[in-house]
């Protein structure tokens, strides 16, 4: 009877593992930046990038691309979990966070961007990403919306 039970039990367990995606597969794809800010204690601080107008591709083998009616660059991105350990002033505390990384040039034009965003977390059915840098004194947040 115990065989009975774990071969289904087994097949379960295996058939939902097999349909989760992990972290690469839900960024891939084009991404629109909407919205930038500094979050500050009481409020939001709004700030332009210079990337609004254009849409960030992220392709699975981990090349990057954006794209705007006047500037084209090419680079890489990588993404991954981490642990972050710190302490709260009374005793140490761990919490689990999203690495992004997106580094794209244009040679011509002497354009470089670096971004490295601390953690980000996907919103509305993965359909938007919040992706924050953290600072000493005001975090800068970026939001964006899947093409």
């Amino acid at each position: 009877m115990k065989k009975n039970i774990l071969l289904p039990v087994t097949a379960i367990i295996l058939f939902l593992s097999s349909c989760t995606k992990n972290i690469e597969d839900r960024l891939t794809g084009s991404w629109k930046l909407v919205a930038s800010y500094r979050q500050r204690t009481f409020g939001r601080d709004h700030f332009t990038t210079g990337y609004e107008d254009g849409v960030f591709t992220l392709n699975e083998n981990g090349s990057a691309r954006y794209t705007s009616s006047t500037d084209t660059l090419t680079g890489n991105w990588y993404s991954d979990r981490y642990t972050n350990t710190y302490y709260n002033g009374n005793d140490y505390e761990s919490k689990s966070m999203k690495y992004l990384r997106i580094q794209l040039v244009n040679f011509q034009r002497n354009e470089f961007l670096d971004w490295e965003f601390d953690d980000f977390i996907f919103r509305n059915n993965w359909r938007q990403i919040k992706a924050d840098q953290y600072t000493l004194g005001s975090d800068r947040v970026y939001e964006f919306q899947r093409q």
